[in-house]
């Protein structure tokens, strides 16, 4: 499980305490919820957790319980601040060194939560095959996705959590695409982002090269 907190940046900008205050209301939400579904934290980065679970029916049930308990909180009459999280879910095998797994399902999960829209759960083919049986909630199939440094494409699926209706068919796979085509150009932009701070700093060491610095007599 990967998990995303929407507006977070943005949020910090307006009002860093606030912000801060808020980051560790989500923080300890959401790690009771994955101690109730026996989850185990790999990695807090930012305002996102990499979890790790024992079963794909246990990581889906804990992401909907996540999503259960923030529509609660958002609800509430004392909530100033509405908290809103992406999961993505992926199944597999890993690679387990020291306290870190490693593998091509991390990567793959990894890509699949920016997909999610905002208080969402998307999740792999594999996983929606494992959990379809065995948890009452609509999926909802999306289409394939096209996922960054991934050779082949997944399928993704859209898991409905309660007291929300999942739209028309194609509506659902209209709103997947755009998702998808934002996060592309995300991704472009942080690309060329990084070439131009690239080429910037071997110009600027170039130049230092070069130039000739007068001495004083």
């Amino acid at each position: 499980m990967f998990t995303d907190m929407v507006g977070y940046s943005a949020l910090s900008q307006q009002n860093e305490s606030r912000a801060l205050a808020v980051l560790d209301e989500q923080r300890a939400l959401l790690r009771a919820v994955f101690a109730e579904h026996g989850g185990r934290e790999i990695e807090a980065v930012g305002d996102g957790f990499f979890v790790e679970f024992p079963s794909a029916l246990s990581a889906a049930r804990c992401a909907v319980a996540i999503q259960q308990r923030l529509a609660e909180r958002n609800g509430s009459a004392t909530s100033e601040t509405p908290i809103r999280v992406r999961i993505g879910l992926h199944v597999g095998d890993v690679v387990a060194r020291g306290d870190r797994v490693h593998g091509d399902v991390v990567n793959i999960a990894a890509r699949i939560e920016p997909l999610a829209p905002a208080g969402g759960i998307c999740v792999s083919e594999d996983v929606a095959r494992q959990i379809q049986n065995k948890i009452d909630l609509p999926l909802v199939r999306l289409g394939k996705g096209e996922l960054k440094n991934i050779q082949l494409p997944v399928s993704i699926c859209r898991l409905v959590p309660p007291g929300e209706h999942a739209r028309p068919p194609l509506l659902e796979r209209v709103a997947f695409t755009l998702r998808r085509r934002r996060v592309r150009q995300a991704a472009a932009v942080g690309i060329l982002l990084l070439v131009v701070a690239s080429a910037g700093a071997w110009l600027w060491q170039w130049a230092a090269r070069c130039v000739v610095w007068p001495t004083a007599v």
